[in-house]
């Protein structure tokens, strides 16, 4: 997912009391789309839309056309496209308030800026562009026989038992980053990015140990490595990477690769990783008679939610909103109000 830049002002309630188990968004006539007496099988499938509910356009990358369809709908469709369902369910409900913030600061009606790539949307379903978004239908395609009810359940769930809910910073919806894995810290966004968010700052997470790529080794030939160092804009001919000095390596405070100097070549931490299909930027490397063993901590950028940390803090007993305030500092977890209320 990429990072947002603006901070849209959505109208929120000022005051929060005591929830129900089934969020209702009080003083709307947003009418809730889960009913307490529906399975969670049932929900999802081709519902009406009701009087005065939330729906937002999103464009469907792969039919090339526009979708309107509830924003709960949405949510659970991000959700399987963005995070296990095998995570548990706290977890879940985390990536579920985050897709909901995302999706509520881009909408045109709120007064975000909606997709502008297709600009009669409000968002699209790229994980290159906005957030990745996939139907029921074809994530069930994914999973065994004896997962489809209980992982679509798990998802359906996430968003029933936080409907309505967005992360806050002082009143504006926070830019909604999340990524796999941090690898034991997340960044502070001006060190990744040129922007600095009060909220965005880096934290330790000792909870992401689970996770696969909480270090991995991707090892390449030296014969490998010049060739990939010789497509990369200015760079000398494949020869001269072929014994490869490194110099000038510059780190953030978490140890990510800022940028570095191969032989001739200066490159970003975000360009060698792209160049070596690398995990992270929190990178190592050495170098070994004829190949070079990187070794790198996580999986993605690194700023905001780290969702295996997630997933991690949910095993150890923490709630969504006790993640979300972990990985985004200072922050409110509160209801939206719906634009017609």
């Amino acid at each position: 997912m990429r990072k947002i830049s603006a901070y849209l002002i959505i109208t929120l309630f000022i005051g929060v009391v005591c929830l129900p188990a089934l969020i209702v968004i009080v003083g709307s006539n947003f009418e809730p789309l889960f009913q307490a007496e529906d399975p969670p099988q049932k929900l999802f499938q081709e519902q009406p839309t009701q009087p005065g509910e939330l729906t937002i356009q999103v464009w469907h990358h792969q039919e090339k056309q526009i979708r309107e369809m509830p924003l709960e709908e949405y949510v659970a469709g991000v959700v399987a496209a963005e995070m296990p369902a095998s995570f548990e369910p706290e977890a879940l409900k985390a990536q579920a308030v985050i897709a909901r913030t995302y999706a509520l600061g881009q909408t045109l009606t709120s007064g975000g800026r909606g997709c502008d790539n297709h600009p009669s949307a409000d968002i699209c379903t790229s994980d290159q562009h906005c957030q990745a978004w996939i139907s029921r239908e074809d994530v069930e395609e994914k999973w065994s026989e004896q997962k489809r009810e209980e992982y679509w359940g798990k998802i359906v769930s996430a968003v029933q038992g936080t409907q309505g809910m967005v992360v806050t910073y002082h009143g504006e919806p926070v830019d909604a980053v999340f990524h796999s894995t941090c690898g034991g810290h997340t960044d502070n966004s001006e060190e990744v990015w040129s922007a600095s968010a009060p909220y965005l700052k880096g934290v330790e997470c000792s909870y992401c140990q689970h996770s696969p790529w909480a270090q991995k080794e991707t090892i390449y030939s030296l014969n490998e490595f010049s060739e990939l160092m010789s497509h990369f804009p200015k760079a000398s001919p494949v020869s001269a990477y072929s014994t490869p000095t490194f110099l000038s390596v510059n780190r953030s405070s978490t140890e990510r690769l800022m940028t570095l100097q191969v032989n001739d070549l200066t490159l970003t931490g975000h360009e060698l990783r792209n160049l070596l299909s690398l995990p992270s930027t929190r990178v190592s490397w050495k170098v070994e008679q004829n190949k070079i063993v990187f070794t790198t901590k996580g999986f993605g950028h690194g700023v905001g939610l780290c969702q295996y940390g997630a997933d991690g803090m949910a095993k150890e007993g923490y709630d969504y909103r006790e993640i979300l305030k972990h990985y985004y500092q200072g922050v409110d977890v509160i209801p939206i109000k719906s634009p017609a209320g």
